[in-house]
């Protein structure tokens, strides 16, 4: 007997949150989804122990990134200027949630911010994060913080850069892992009533892609959904993403760890797509 999966399940919704753009769309998308699963919304704002830290060193001078004026860096400046970002996210959160019906909190934690988001991630079902940061040619990359998420968290998470957010086109990335099948029915989930969910298929493996396909068919056939499988291979994948690049809306579903096929894929994709991206995991 087959096993029977199911779409990811969300209850609480936990978003980190600073006062970049990364992390104001990652707090629009955690909405998003907060309305959709009907789910409890928490967000987070750490007072980074080790930034206060870096005030009581004997070279506490910073450069401005615009003007490359030197200025000195007082311990006393360094806390309010971070009680002021709270402030700031706190009002953006409150703001935001107050528009809706949703339930929300807000909490402001002092510490490690691996370490504090790791501890509040435990209480919560999905983690929403800005991708943050850019490489040395202006686009977008993963952030420190992001990275370290992907590599050790053990529940879904959806990664956002600033202007996009979720919608339609529902892209997903799909293997024959117990997390690519989750991820198949967590699309489903996402779809709107006639929209097309539009499937990758690795073809690397004549005979696995085969396989795939044929599961694929029988699956739509049996939930009644439209699909359409996009063919593709390892060393072409860079050319199809730059074909969805530019699409400001959408949703990329790919499991977080994915089989050695894609893993590449999915270490890629990560890096280079724009959508908002949410990783797959399948552990229970």
């Amino acid at each position: 007997m087959s096993e029977v999966y199911e779409p990811i399940c969300v209850k609480r919704i936990l978003v980190p949150l600073d006062h970049s753009n990364h992390s104001i769309a990652a707090l629009h998308a955690a909405v998003t989804l907060a309305r959709h699963y009907e789910a409890e919304l928490k967000g987070v704002f750490v007072e980074d122990i080790h930034l206060l830290r870096l005030a009581e060193m004997p070279f506490h001078q910073e450069v401005g990134e615009y003007t490359a004026i030197i200025r000195e860096i007082s311990s006393e400046g360094l806390s309010r200027g971070i009680y002021v970002q709270s402030q700031w996210v706190i009002q953006s959160f409150r703001r935001l949630i107050n528009h809706t019906d949703l339930h929300g909190k807000f909490l402001v934690r002092r510490g490690d911010v691996n370490e504090i988001i790791a501890v509040e991630s435990q209480k919560c079902d999905l983690v929403v994060i800005g991708k943050s940061g850019k490489n040395i040619l202006g686009r977008n990359r993963l952030g420190s913080t992001a990275k370290r998420m992907i590599q050790h968290h053990k529940i879904p998470l959806l990664l956002v850069e600033e202007n996009n957010k979720i919608g339609s086109p529902i892209i997903l990335l799909f293997d024959n892992s117990p997390a690519g099948k989750i991820g198949l029915e967590t699309a489903k989930d996402f779809l709107q009533p006639y929209e097309t969910l539009l499937i990758l298929l690795n073809k690397d493996d004549p005979s696995g892609h085969s396989d795939g396909k044929a599961f694929l068919k029988q699956w739509a056939a049996t939930n009644q959904v439209n699909i359409s499988i996009e063919g593709f291979r390892t060393r072409s994948i860079r050319r199809f993403i730059q074909l969805i690049d530019r699409l400001k809306t959408g949703l990329f579903i790919m499991p977080q760890h994915a089989e050695p096929v894609n893993k590449a894929i999915v270490d890629v994709s990560m890096e280079l797509i724009s959508l908002p991206v949410l990783l797959i995991n399948d552990s229970k």
